[in-house]
């Protein structure tokens, strides 16, 4: 019998799995894990290390991209408005690019005190020690 995503986080998580972490693994088990990957923005291994509890990584990014992109989560960009979370992680992780003006204030904003930004929280976690 094939082992459901749903299977691996009950082993895994047992009763503590959030919200997020079940609509992941209900995405995988109706389309597939590589599929599921694909449409949040990481990788096959990445959602497999998550939904068994053992990415290194940082949580709070995937949880992120799941709710915008699964979930249908949006935040508030000072740049762009309203914004689906997943779409706010990726301007997070895209490198500096000079020869786009939205991209360029998007990259500023998202290391200027943006709410939503995992760049502002690193800098702050940073000074605490």
């Amino acid at each position: 019998m094939k082992r459901t995503a749903r299977d691996k986080i009950a082993k895994a998580w047992g009763d503590d799995a959030p919200d997020w972490v079940h609509a992941l693994a209900d995405e995988c088990d109706r389309d597939s894990q590589r599929s599921t990957a694909s449409r949040i923005g990481y990788s096959a291994g990445v959602v497999s290390a998550v939904l068994g509890q053992c990415y290194r990584g940082d949580y709070t990014a995937v949880e992120q991209a799941v709710k915008g992109a699964l979930m249908n989560a949006k935040v508030w960009c000072p740049v762009a408005g309203e914004l689906a979370a997943h779409q706010c992680s990726e301007y997070q992780r895209a490198p500096f690019t000079p020869t786009n003006p939205i991209r360029v204030r998007m990259f500023r904003a998202c290391r200027a005190g943006c709410p939503h930004s995992r760049h502002t929280r690193r800098e702050s976690d940073d000074a605490d020690q």
